[in-house]
């Protein structure tokens, strides 16, 4: 990690160190690229997120993620409008369990074994685009790049400087770290998942070995409203009369929308900050870390052609992971016109839950569903674009 001042010049300098950033940061210095890779956190810093990963990310990933994995899970415990309640185990495993803190410098310091300068606790400010370079203002001093990428988050510093992502609608999640000491009785391979109660949202509980990550998302749902839908999801898993005694934090998730520009000439958004997040359950860190693998080999031709627009990374991402956004927010939509039809089918049907295990594990994805539905689901799917 830099202790002292920055380089005055890189060929790409990444604002963020979540998934998106480390990965693009560990991607491009493997391919032989200068990376300067910022964040204005001290490194290991905390971070709100449910911190599931499924099956298909962990393959992507030239490491193993063994390390860093909480818990491996294998079955969902549902429930609609907090009741109803079933339970479905599958023969493998469905997704891990991370801590993001944890996951986050794991993945930071595999790009600098690799290579990239990190640069933490230090802020980004601004940056101009003059000629064929970009001017980076920062707490540690100005660095000139050849390319710049935000990866930093919901709340893209990058992206406002840019004005990028301007009118994007947001998912709001509020969110609680549980002791496990309190929910004793909660099997540490299960995930549970209630949905139907709010339209658009679902509540979630996944373990992790100290706490449970626990909260409510949803999307066009008024803040009180998942405020009280979380907390009635924490009285069923604290089944006691007395206030509960964690807190909670809310935070956004920005949704993508009809493939908006993510680039503007030699800068590009990736992760959260590009709304590069599943419309369905809020997902982000399948698309961060994919996201960053689909634009490295193109922003390093993009480096050593000196390039002056980073369009082939946006096209990239548009034909590999838009498709399945897309059908996710389809998909979101045609579950919200009858939740206990859903409900019923998971709960009853074999063929029913073994395709929603293949889904969440990646080796099914939400565009195949559209496609079986044929030319009414090519249909469906331009309507919700």
């Amino acid at each position: 990690m830099i202790k002292n001042s920055l380089p005055k010049k890189i060929e790409v300098l990444i604002v963020g160190a979540g998934p998106a950033g480390s990965t693009l940061a560990y991607e491009l210095a493997r391919l032989g690229i200068e990376v300067l890779l910022l964040d204005k956190a001290n490194f290991p810093r905390g971070k709100t997120c449910a911190g599931g990963i499924n099956v298909r990310t962990l393959r992507f990933l030239p490491f193993d993620l063994g390390p860093v994995v909480e818990r491996v899970i294998t079955g969902i415990s549902f429930t609609r409008n907090l009741e109803k309640h079933f339970l479905r185990r599958y023969h493998e495993p469905l997704l891990v369990t991370v801590r993001r803190e944890v996951l986050d410098n794991f993945l930071a310091q595999k790009a600098i074994q690799m290579g990239a300068c990190f640069a933490d606790g230090t802020q980004f400010f601004s940056l101009s685009q003059e000629g064929v370079n970009v001017q980076v203002e920062t707490s540690a001093g100005a660095c000139c790049a050849q390319f710049v990428i935000g990866a930093d988050g919901a709340q893209s510093i990058v992206a406002m400087n840019l004005e990028l992502m301007t009118a994007t609608p947001y998912m709001l999640a509020i969110h609680s770290e549980v002791p496990t000491s309190l929910f004793p009785w909660v099997e540490p391979d299960l995930i549970h998942i209630d949905w139907g109660s709010l339209k658009r949202s679902y509540a979630y509980l996944f373990p992790k070995k100290d706490f449970f990550a626990m909260g409510a998302g949803g999307f066009k749902i008024p803040p009180p409203q998942i405020k009280n839908y979380q907390r009635a999801f924490g009285y069923t898993k604290w089944q006691k009369e007395e206030t509960p005694p964690f807190s909670a934090a809310g935070f956004l998730l920005p949704l993508r929308q009809k493939r908006s520009l993510i680039h503007q000439g030699r800068c590009l958004l990736l992760g959260d900050a590009a709304g590069l997040i599943d419309p369905f359950n809020g997902a982000g860190i399948h698309y961060a870390i994919r996201g960053a693998q689909l634009a490295a080999p193109l922003l390093a031709e993009a480096v050593k052609e000196r390039r002056d627009s980073l369009q082939s990374c946006q096209e990239a991402i548009n034909r590999n992971l838009m498709p399945e956004i897309e059908c996710s927010r389809l998909l979101r939509e045609i579950f919200n016109l009858c939740p206990s039809f859903f409900h019923r089918k998971f709960a009853t049907s074999d063929r029913w839950w073994v395709a929603m295990a293949k889904i969440m594990r990646g080796e099914k994805t939400f565009v195949d569903i559209k496609n079986k539905l044929g030319p009414l689901g090519s249909l469906l799917l331009r309507m919700a674009r």
